[in-house]
């Protein structure tokens, strides 16, 4: 059997940790160690020789396959299978002692690229896909070789120049196959804690909070992030645990159909674009008063609270484009009680509060309440003292500190006592400004909650109690708007260089993944019909690039006085060769020979240069060289 060199093991190491990384992007801890765990035992079993070792590496795969599917929560979807192909992989490290078993090595890593590339539209990992099938080309072609090639600087460049020669090939066949999503989930019982969780309890935002992966980016028209709430989820029944959940839009028009009504839906000739994140959930943050730009079957609108809901889970990355209207909504007195429901065990400690400070308009009683809030005594904390659950009259008389939902939630609780229709928005705010790109980036972070209150001649208004807590009073934050942080300094590893390099590196990402999203089926079909027709397009000129440079450099790299020479031989026996009978064993001599009486007088002092140039010491030099051929 064909032995495997080390140039080859390095090809083969490099390829596998380009493939673990491009899968291991949102890998839980656990799994990561189990798939180092593997790795280790899988070197150890690469350097030992036994009988029934294929046998016994069988039942270790099928074992870690197991494992595999314990670490995703035993869902069979398409996670567990890009996973399984890893453990496959890291397994299948332990046995290249072949010709046959790299084949098979390079074959998964070719699906984990070609997966990768089409799941992920991030400029990270295409590159990286791109990285693996250009390595894979070569690590085929080193498979073949029979003999053992130093790895020199020059069998390098040959190396990269046979795998950029097939990189146009993979660019053009990316465009020309249709995008198809396959999306499966099996008896899928796991949990995520990125989105907002399904029901508000004070403190319930805590787990959901602590994150920086990205959701979603608004490409910027003009918005400031003050007024930037994106709307996910609404919170409007309170249970007897005092802890609130939402009204599912099915109950809502089922109940309330006739007691709601749209009488104005103007289109505000604005729109706003937004790309999604494979957050894996259903919803599609918004914001207020927005309808889709282009009908889709597969979103549809929750009407009574101006939400989005996809019927397939966001898997990938999408781009949608809203447009802002005007809407004016008319609700009955019915549909209006149901927004003020409270259970029996409000506290009667702020019934009484709201009795004695609700004597005026429903206006005046809810400025009372952001007073309330903005009077100093009130404090804006992620690690709020432990108080009973949903104790919401603790929290407003005597802890006075918390996050977001404990504003929002007091805040609601208090405006229906007040005979006031309310609810509880969720979603996310602010968002990070990339001024470099002037496109907002949001992140799990963002997450916010606040108060919509009703008002008759004004209909749903927005109310934001935690932007009442003055800024001295914010201890901690990891949302942009309410943070205190400073960035001022400008070292080099400072925290204001750091932000600005990741403000470049996600413009660039940003770039990236905007044209990608941006190639949609109509504009394929226009490149095939390009091509069939045999029509330029600029996109050629990319596709082409990397190979072009390549050759310039490599061209560059090889001028020297005898490919000068050999250059001008060429130019001269241009069309001459088969006239002449000229073979390509020939020497110069016997090429001079075959000449016609002409051109011997005429190329003899080039033919006597050449000759001393290759075997003799006495060398011209490059210059001299140079004036004689050109």
């Amino acid at each position: 059997m064909l032995k495997i060199n080390k140039n080859i093991n390095l090809i083969t190491y490099v390829l596998l940790a380009l493939c673990i990384f491009n899968l291991s992007k949102n890998l839980i801890f656990n799994n990561l160690i189990f798939w180092a765990a593997l790795f280790f035992i899988s070197y150890l079993f690469s350097n030992l020789i036994f009988k029934y070792k294929s046998i016994f590496i069988g039942i270790f795969a099928i074992a870690a396959l197991y494992i595999q599917l314990v670490l995703n929560q035993y869902v069979m979807s398409e996670e567990y299978f890009l996973n399984c192909l890893a453990v496959l992989l890291i397994i299948k490290f332990s046995e290249l002692s072949n010709k046959n078993n790299n084949l098979s090595f390079n074959l998964i890593c070719m699906i984990i690229a070609v997966s990768s590339l089409i799941k992920d539209q991030g400029i990270i990992s295409s590159l990286v896909s791109l990285s693996i099938i250009i390595l894979l080309v070569i690590n085929m072609y080193l498979i073949q070789q029979r003999e053992l090639l130093e790895f020199s600087f020059k069998n390098i460049l040959k190396y990269l120049g046979f795998g950029l020669s097939i990189f146009p090939f993979i660019i053009i066949f990316y465009l020309i196959f249709p995008r198809a999503e396959v999306n499966f989930r099996l008896f899928d019982n796991s949990v995520s804690s990125l989105g907002i969780p399904d029901t508000i309890s004070l403190g319930s935002f805590s787990q959901f909070s602590n994150s920086d992966e990205e959701i979603f980016t608004l490409i910027n028209n003009g918005y400031k992030q003050d007024d930037l709430y994106f709307r996910v989820k609404i919170f409007d029944y309170m249970e007897n645990n005092q802890s609130w959940r939402p009204s599912s839009s099915y109950f809502l028009f089922s109940k309330f159909k006739d007691n709601f009504k749209i009488s104005d839906k103007t289109d505000l000739n604005n729109s706003y674009q937004i790309i999604l994140e494979p957050y894996k959930k259903k919803w599609i943050p918004s914001l207020k008063n927005s309808q889709l730009a282009n009908e889709n079957i597969k979103i549809s609108k929750d009407l009574f609270n101006q939400t989005f809901i996809s019927r397939d889970l966001i898997d990938r990355k999408k781009q949608i484009k809203f447009h802002n209207i005007k809407t004016t909504f008319d609700l009955d007195e019915d549909i209006k009680s149901y927004y003020t429901l409270l259970p029996k065990t409000v506290s009667n400690k702020l019934k009484l509060w709201v009795k004695e400070n609700n004597n005026s308009t429903k206006e005046d009683f809810i400025n009372k309440i952001y007073a309330k809030f903005s009077d100093g005594s009130y404090f804006y904390n992620l690690s709020p003292k432990q108080t009973s659950i949903n104790n919401y009259e603790n929290f407003f008389f005597k802890d006075r500190e918390g996050y977001c939902e404990y504003y929002a939630g007091t805040f609601v609780l208090l405006s229906r006592l007040g005979g006031i229709p309310s609810r509880i928005v969720t979603g996310y705010h602010g968002g990070e400004l990339n001024e470099i790109g002037n496109f907002y980036l949001f992140k799990q972070k963002d997450t916010h909650a606040w108060a919509e209150v009703w008002l008759d001649d004004k209909g749903w208004v927005r109310v934001d109690p935690t932007r009442a807590i003055p800024k001295e009073n914010i201890i901690n934050s990891l949302n942009n708007v309410f943070s205190t942080d400073d960035f001022s300094s400008k070292g080099l590893f400072s925290s204001r260089f750091m932000k600005t390099l990741s403000f470049y590196f996600n413009y660039a990402d940003f770039v990236w993944t905007q044209h990608l999203l941006s190639y949609d089926d109509k504009k394929r079909k226009d490149f095939v019909e390009k091509i069939l027709n045999l029509q330029f397009s600029k996109i050629f000129v990319w596709i082409f690039a990397p190979l072009l440079i390549y050759i310039i450099i490599r061209s560059i790299l090889n001028i020297n006085s005898i490919n000068l020479l050999k250059l001008r031989l060429f130019i001269i026996l241009l069309g001459k060769r088969k006239k002449l009978n000229i073979l390509k064993s020939d020497t110069l001599q016997q090429i001079y020979y075959k000449l016609s009486s002409y051109d011997k007088h005429k190329y003899k002092i080039f033919f006597k240069v050449f000759e001393e140039e290759v075997y003799s010491d006495n060398k011209l030099g490059f210059i001299k060289i140079f004036k004689l051929v050109f």
